[in-house]
């Protein structure tokens, strides 16, 4: 169990990771006004668009700004935090794994049901969301089966803190 725990930091830490780098250069340039990134960043952001076909962000959608939002506002300082808690091994993790597994595995579904249905979807396209939609099942995975020994499902508190009851 354990070498499957440690795969299963290391897959939580790289996507806290691309989450925490990319969502404030890429994705904010979605939202914010035109001029807050620099040039190179949103050259950048044309060319993935372009590359890869991503209609969703060459010309965004309502629903998409919305997810936007909702990843800069909510999964942003989730990625952040669950990164913090893995590298400094804090008790806390599981619970910013799951939130965050379970806000991203919220919003790729809402993606990938665009990009399915409506049949615009390239198979390079989907080789960039399919990953993210897997990271929220493995953080979510992670949260629930977290194997810290000092706590149980639910609580922050050691098992020799508790009351005892008799």
């Amino acid at each position: 169990m354990g070498v499957v725990s440690a795969v299963a930091d290391l897959a939580v830490a790289v996507f806290s990771l691309t989450i925490a780098v990319a969502a404030p250069l890429m994705d904010a340039q979605t939202v914010l006004p035109p001029g807050l990134h620099p040039a190179p960043l949103v050259e950048l952001k044309r060319w993935c668009a372009a590359e890869y076909g991503d209609y969703l962000m060459a010309r965004p959608p309502g629903f998409f700004r919305g997810l936007i939002w909702l990843e800069l506002a909510f999964q942003w300082p989730l990625a952040v935090a669950t990164l913090y808690g893995l590298l400094t091994r804090r008790r806390w993790v599981a619970t910013t794994s799951l939130m965050a597994g379970v806000s991203t595995l919220t919003s790729m579904s809402a993606i990938l049901g665009e990009l399915l249905g409506s049949g615009k979807a390239t198979p390079k396209l989907l080789q960039v969301y399919v990953p993210f939609a897997a990271f929220g099942v493995i953080a979510i995975l992670h949260g629930l089966c977290s194997c810290s020994p000092r706590t149980t499902a639910g609580s922050s508190v050691g098992p020799s803190a508790r009351k005892k009851r008799a």
